[in-house]
């Protein structure tokens, strides 16, 4: 094997699979710990699919750092791992590449607001750290005997270390389709089941094309089997199929699995979450008086989007253009009460190709708090194949850049 070396020192020669975010921070990582670092990609750019996130702009981590917002439960190793480097030093991380970074509403992105600016400061830094970034190519294998050799198919080399950070299966089209699974599992790994998250939910609710568009602050709670397994509190769209927005991601990731499990899914929606039951009765026994002869389509237009009001009064069975009279509370109060706990049965999700990461992939169990393998000595993962997923709020990415540094920084020592 050809050897390198720094100032007499012979250096490590780690391959990187994957130039996503992981991948780039894993390179960065071991080349600054002295490690002679080549990453393949199999894209014509590295971070295609880094370029998404964000609708662009690349929420890249947040000031809430917690295992609550992780598929993993306190204590574990990817806990370790999180802990490892706090949202300060991310961004610290990034500040020391050139990027400075904006807060809003806990959330952190580069302070120009694009995430271009995330992918152009990492591949500098790999091309001034001397990383050698190996594009459109794809891996064929990966064998080990005392050393790794990668097999591509613009041939091959050798390393003392591999770091996979292949992605998921989110996105496709980015080039996370799963095929790092298969690298893992020919090392003797454990790759769980996947499942699209942070992707929409589909609904066999009638007439959804009538609200279709609608964006409206709600309160969503997801039920399995009738029992409740998560919430969330933001704008919620309404689609031809069924629903999107931050809020119905962050319940998909409770929800996908069960769907495809064939077990009984629903989300009930708040429309109107800033009043309770006892203010909604003191608000129609006044207002039905100030409305008196008008139609219960304006009697309840203040509460909700005239678009959504319509959905809703279709689905009762209720004209827009009744009048409204005195006698009408009870019916008024009814309804309203309705529009704080409307379901929606789910049938579906919009599968990988519009989810933000994957539920599922490489066990935790099977590597240390170091991201090296307990099977393969040499062998590290980062980032999103590993069993790990998160909420939107950049969560995901501060799981990317933590498990790429740490593997980066263990693998060149």
């Amino acid at each position: 094997m050809e050897q390198f070396r720094n100032g007499g020192e012979t250096m490590k020669k780690i391959a990187v699979i994957g130039a996503g975010p992981a991948g780039m921070a894993a390179a960065i990582a071991a080349a600054r710990k002295g490690a002679a670092v080549t990453v393949y990609e199999r894209n014509d750019i590295a971070g295609k699919k880094l370029l998404l996130t964000g609708n662009g702009r690349c929420n890249f981590t947040n000031v809430d750092i917690h295992a609550d917002y992780y598929s993993f439960e306190e204590g574990s190793v990817a806990e370790q791992i999180l802990e490892s480097m706090n949202t300060g030093e991310v961004c610290d991380f990034f500040a020391d590449l050139g990027v400075l970074s904006i807060e809003r509403k806990g959330c952190f992105y580069p302070f120009t607001g694009q995430a271009q600016t995330i992918q152009s400061a990492l591949m500098q830094a790999m091309d001034a750290l001397g990383i050698k970034l190996v594009l459109n190519t794809c891996i064929g294998q990966i064998e080990k005997k005392d050393i790794f050799t990668v097999h591509t198919d613009n041939g091959d080399d050798t390393f003392d270390a591999v770091i996979l950070a292949c992605g998921g299966k989110a996105a496709p089209k980015t080039g996370s389709d799963g095929f790092g699974y298969r690298l893992a599992r020919g090392f003797g790994h454990t790759v769980s089941r996947t499942y699209p998250v942070l992707v929409q939910l589909v609904s066999d609710a009638p007439n959804l094309k009538n609200a279709a568009g609608v964006r409206c602050q709600a309160n969503v709670t997801a039920l399995v089997n009738g029992q409740k397994v998560a919430n969330d509190y933001g704008e919620v769209q309404l689609t031809e199929y069924g629903l999107s927005g931050i809020p119905v991601f962050h319940l998909s990731r409770f929800l996908s699995k069960a769907v495809e499990e064939g077990e009984k899914c629903e989300v009930v929606a708040d429309f109107i979450p800033q009043i309770s039951i006892q203010m909604l009765e003191m608000f129609v026994t006044k207002r039905i008086l100030d409305l008196k002869g008008y139609t219960i389509k304006d009697f309840i237009g203040g509460l909700v989007h005239g678009k959504l009001a319509d959905y809703i009064l279709k689905e009762r069975k209720m004209s827009a253009e009744t009048v409204v009279v005195e006698g009408d509370k009870e019916i008024i109060l009814e309804l309203l009460t309705a529009m704080k706990e409307w379901k929606f049965h789910i049938t579906a999700h919009k599968g990988f190709e519009n989810a933000q990461v994957t539920k599922g992939g490489v066990l935790l169990d099977e590597m240390d708090a170091n991201m090296e393998s307990k099977i393969v000595n040499g062998l590290f993962f980062a980032g999103e194949m590993v069993d790990v997923d998160a909420d939107c709020g950049g969560y995901n990415l501060h799981w990317a850049w933590t498990s790429g540094i740490k593997a980066g920084e263990t693998a060149a020592q």
